[in-house]
């Protein structure tokens, strides 16, 4: 599996992206996500969350003005599958900016049906780490899904709650040391 590539202009808009984009899109019905729905748009109107945003929008900062590359790890997993993924960027020319995604890990599993975008949902909600992919389970912590499915009682209701998005404590932690002084390499969402 090769490196997902792509490029944002000084104002963080979609320029480019490499045919592994293309390829995983498709792969994950992810059709709206194909090149002539993403160029010219801004990266931000892929991340849902503001915190998630601002974190992102901190590493742009320091990559731009340090002009140094920061890498980071975080899960990107699908209904049956984990996904541990390296995320580096770096600077390009104008003040833009090179996102390349390496996966480190897959890991199949049975489908987890709260993760599944196609999957009609409830009113309530549960929150979702954006880095790890693990859920809020009050008094229990941050758990992964299967976990939390169990813990939680998830599928006791006929329709599986919405996903909200945050960011576990562990994972808020990692992120503000890699934004610190020291040069930004850090590990989110293991498995």
């Amino acid at each position: 599996m090769s490196d997902i590539l792509y490029n944002l202009n000084a104002r963080d808009e979609i320029l480019s992206v490499n045919e592994e984009w293309q390829s995983f899109a498709r792969a994950n019905e992810g059709e709206p996500l194909l090149s002539p729905a993403v160029l010219g748009r801004p990266l931000w109107d892929f991340i849902g969350d503001l915190e998630t945003q601002h974190i992102y929008r901190l590493l742009h900062r320091r990559v731009r003005t340090e002009g140094a590359p920061v890498q980071l790890c975080l899960r990107c997993d699908g209904p049956e599958r984990r996904r541990l993924l390296e995320l580096n960027i770096s600077l390009a020319e104008d003040h833009g900016l090179t996102y390349r995604v390496r996966t480190v890990r897959l890991e199949d599993r049975k489908p987890i049906s709260l993760i599944d975008p196609h999957r009609p949902r409830s009113e309530s909600f549960v929150t979702m780490c954006s880095w790890c992919k693990r859920v809020a389970v009050p008094s229990r912590g941050w758990l992964e899904v299967e976990e939390a499915v169990t813990a939680l009682s998830l599928f006791s209701e006929p329709r599986p709650p919405q996903l909200t998005h945050g960011i576990c404590g562990e994972c808020s932690h990692g992120l503000h040391e890699a934004l610190g002084s020291e040069p930004v390499h850090a590990a989110f969402g293991q498995f």
